[in-house]
């Protein structure tokens, strides 16, 4: 009985299991039907670059195994290839795309083509890098670019960065695809290097309460905030080299016509501080004209003070040659000019009195030509197409020289001194308070006098030059009389027309320097009231102006200096760079003096005693 039982046990056994593999999921079942109607919702997006998106869930008919994409998302995104969900930050702008993305299992499969594209702001302006002095404020540009999309109706900004650099207004200027913000720095930034980076917020409305699809730009920078009494930001000796077809600062206000123009665009973003060297101070009439103005040609810069001429080199301010006029019986020295490759200069005093002639790379003498003079000081030589011109003379007057030396003439004109003419390839242009003059070149005929009527002589002293404009234009004022009685008695900025021989126009006011000239426009430093006039040259009418922004800016010290794209001058405190379209200083610098900007790109500012070089290339 026992051994039957057991052969029936597991034959039973056999049996269920045999009847439960049967009844299982063998080879038998149905397969699953496939997936279908994959969608996503929406079905084309236009996502931002570094902004997360809002995650993109599927819809589908069926059982799916795994989803794939093809092509591969754009960067930063991915697909869940369980859930079929697409989400991340994109990290790279793309143009409108599409993207197939395939639902699966192991019956067939569904497709669904997704649209996207990734946009973003690009900033096309860079680092800002700026100088400016205690107290005060720059304004800065930042140009901007929407890629794969645009701004909805008017865009609006606002900025801001952890310490508080910036202003948070912010404005805005469209210009036909790319947009214009201009910012400004705080005023209560205390002396300091600030480096961080600042945040744009892109907005749809003014109180920035709703942003755009991209909600930010993100601008590195680095402000440094100067005192008069700062250290030296350090010496930035870069290779230097000649800007194309600009010519070098070859005389007063930088040329034969005394334009102060420059033709270049300067970014105030690249400007550096090269070196400082301590100089002689050349003042005349009693101080208040600072007469060392800085002169540069083939990578050398000259200047003259005491009664010593020295020729250095831009690169490192190293004395490359030097003359010593002390062996005068009557030593002087005024500011030297430069003309094919030749260095002139005014110098000694009474009977010892010369236009000297140097090698402008050696210091060769070349010649020296008697004149004759008084006590007086004078600005740089004109060196024009026909000859070589100073003031002089023992009671006043203009000689002729040429290249070689040889006087051309000598004209007398009125007792004055501390002023230059201006050249063309047609005539010599002076100004001596009672009139202008328009002088033969090759002669000293004097071919036409335009009156002053608004002249009074106070003090026997110019303290500039004319200012050629146009054809038949030139600029002019009694500069000197601007250090009357705190600037009460003021001066007169002139307008002759020389074809017609006539004062076309003359503006009340104090006028201290030599103004600037370009396309049309006159600007000039007027110390009452105190701001910079830009002027038209037609009828003198007031275009715009600029006012100093620090309260202890109280007098205007340097001629103006142009660029294609900036205004330089300086104050009794600190020199500014103002940009001519906005009409807002983009840079300063807390120190006052001559100006000049050489052809290898550098600005330089003689203040007395010091001078120091800036990069500006």
């Amino acid at each position: 009985m026992k051994s039957t039982f057991s052969r029936f046990s597991v034959s039973a056994l056999a049996v269920l299991v045999l009847v439960g593999g049967c009844g299982g999921s063998g080879s038998n079942s149905s397969p699953p039907a496939p997936p279908s109607n994959l969608s996503y919702s929406p079905n084309a997006s236009v996502l931002a670059v570094g902004v997360a998106i809002n995650p993109l869930r599927p819809t589908v008919t069926g059982t799916v195994t795994s989803y794939t994409v093809s092509p591969a998302l754009p960067a930063g995104l991915v697909i869940d290839p369980v859930t079929g969900v697409t989400s991340g930050t994109p990290t790279e702008a793309i143009a409108q795309g599409d993207y197939t993305i395939t639902a699966s299992n192991s019956s067939g499969a569904t497709s669904f083509t997704l649209t996207l594209t990734v946009a973003t702001v690009n900033v096309n302006s860079g680092r800002i890098t700026r100088d400016v002095v205690a107290g005060t404020n720059v304004y800065v540009t930042v140009t901007i670019e929407p890629q794969f999309t645009t701004f909805q109706g008017n865009l609006y900004a606002s900025a801001s960065d952890p310490a508080g650099v910036f202003q948070d207004a912010v404005s805005v200027v469209s210009n036909h695809g790319t947009y214009t913000l201009e910012l400004s720095t705080s005023p209560q930034l205390t002396e300091g290097d600030y480096a961080d980076r600042l945040t744009v917020a892109l907005c749809t409305d003014a109180d920035c309460n709703a942003r755009e699809l991209v909600p930010a730009v993100d601008v590195p920078f680095e402000i440094t905030v100067l005192s008069p009494t700062s250290t030296w930001p350090g010496d930035h000796l870069s290779p230097l080299s000649p800007w194309p077809g600009v010519a070098d600062w070859v005389t007063f206000q930088g040329n034969a016509g005394h334009t102060g123009m420059v033709p270049v665009d300067l970014n105030p973003d690249q400007f550096t501080t090269r070196w400082t060297k301590a100089v002689t101070a050349m003042p005349g009439f009693n101080g208040n004209f600072n007469l060392a103005t800085v002169t540069t040609s083939n990578g050398l810069f000259y200047l003259a003070g005491g009664n010593v001429l020295t020729a250095s080199s831009e690169s490192d301010a190293s004395t490359v040659w030097q003359y010593d006029f002390g062996g005068l019986p009557f030593p002087s020295t005024n500011p030297p000019a430069v003309g094919g490759g030749i260095l002139y200069i005014a110098a000694g005093q009474q009977t010892s009195t010369y236009l000297f002639a140097f090698d402008a790379a050696d210091g060769t003498q070349l010649f020296r030509s008697q004149m004759s003079s008084q006590w007086e000081h004078y600005l740089a030589p004109t060196v024009g197409p026909h000859g070589v011109y100073t003031d002089a003379g023992s009671y006043g007057g203009i000689y002729g020289f040429d290249t070689t030396g040889v006087q051309l003439f000598f004209d007398g004109l009125d007792q004055q001194e501390i002023w230059t003419p201006a050249a063309d390839s047609g005539a010599v242009y002076t100004y001596t308070g009672s009139s202008l003059r328009v002088i033969d070149p090759l002669n000293g005929t004097v071919i036409g006098t335009i009156p002053d009527p608004t002249f009074t002589n106070y003090i026997y002293t110019i303290g500039g030059s004319p200012v050629l404009g146009a054809a038949h234009s030139v600029f002019a004022a009694a500069y000197g009389n601007s250090l009357l009685n705190g600037g009460a008695i003021g001066n007169r900025l002139l307008h002759f027309n020389t074809l017609l021989m006539t004062l076309d126009w003359s503006i009340a006011g104090d006028y201290p320097t030599t103004p600037a000239y370009d396309s049309g426009a006159v600007y000039a430093a007027n110390n009452n009231p105190l701001r910079l006039d830009v002027r038209s040259e037609t009828d003198g009418s007031l275009l715009w102006d600029w006012v100093p922004p620090d309260s202890g800016d109280v007098a205007f010290k340097s001629e103006v200096l142009l660029t294609n794209n900036l205004i330089f001058v300086s104050t009794n405190l600190s020199t500014y760079a103002i940009d001519r379209s906005t009409h807002h200083q983009v840079w300063s610098y807390p120190s006052s003096g001559n100006l000049a900007v050489s052809q290898s790109g550098i600005l330089y500012l003689e203040a007395g005693d010091q001078l120091s070089a800036i990069n500006v290339k």
